[in-house]
Parts: C-alpha cells; structure tokens; sequence
C-alpha cells in the first residue's frame, strides 16, 4: 500500500492537494537540498518511494543511493542529519525541494558544507575551470568517513 495518491488527472496534479509524485523510469525523484537557515544549496539528491516514506515519517532526510543501490539516512555515518523543515514540490510533482536543519557542519561527502562548493568559470580564452567558492572544507572528510568506499562514480 502506499501513501501516495494515484496521479488521475493534470488538474489534479498540478491544482489539487493531492501529493501524487512521479517518479522517473528508475524509480526516482530529484530533491534539492537547501539550508532552511541560510538558504544556500546544499546537494542534489534522489529519493525512491521509499526513502521519501521514510523522510515524511521520521523528519530526517532520507535518500537512494544510485551508487550503493540502497537507502540511506542523511548524517548515518557522520551523524550530520538533515532534519526536515519543509518539503516542497514541483507543479507537475517531480521534483522536491527539501529545506533542512542542519545537525552539522556540512553535507557534503568531500568535507564541505555544501556539494555545490565549485563554480564553472570561463576565462577570456575561453579556457572553462572550476572555482571554488567555499575556502575550506567545513570537516575532515577523511576522518569521518573512514573505511567507507567513496560514493563518486568515475
């Protein structure tokens, strides 16, 4: 059984009060993250049926790993949670944005506050870099996640 409506029409959906998300072929919806405090970016993730469950349920930010093939609880190994303020959704419902509390200094897996701590950057040659725009990592990532298999896929 699922606590989500059955989509049945576009008036619904987009004008209605049903929470009726539509997940991707995979099985998937993007979610962007936002400190509630701040309003910074802090990660683009995906949620399964599941996972998005969870976070209703519980308040904290659950995810689905694309690389682990698994849910995941936000802040499950470096008990930085992501505690739900508001969630958010798109006019045809599929995508979400979940504005969270932070239980810590960061979010992002390489140690920064938020994932997005690069800017592209196009120099009068045309030459295309990355900036970085947060000045230092916000946690010793290796510390933290010591012994885990690193998530980024090549």
């Amino acid at each position: 059984m699922t606590i989500f409506a059955q989509r049945s029409s576009i008036e619904q959906v987009e004008m209605g009060t049903d929470f009726a998300p539509r997940f991707d072929a995979g099985g998937l919806l993007p979610v962007i993250v936002i400190d509630d405090a701040t309003s910074a970016v802090l990660m683009l993730g995906y949620m399964n049926a599941d996972a998005l469950r969870l976070t209703l349920e519980r308040g904290e930010a659950h995810f689905w790993s694309r690389s682990r093939k698994a849910i995941w609880r936000k802040g499950e190994h470096s008990g930085f949670t992501q505690t739900v303020a508001c969630l958010l959704v798109d006019d045809d419902q599929d995508a979400l944005v979940l504005r969270v509390t932070l239980s810590g200094p960061g979010s992002c897996h390489v140690g920064y506050r938020s994932c997005f701590y690069r800017q592209v950057a196009c120099d009068e040659a045309g030459k295309i870099t990355l900036v970085f725009n947060e000045a230092e990592q916000a946690f010793d990532a290796d510390a933290v996640y010591a012994g885990l298999a690193n998530p980024t896929i090549l």
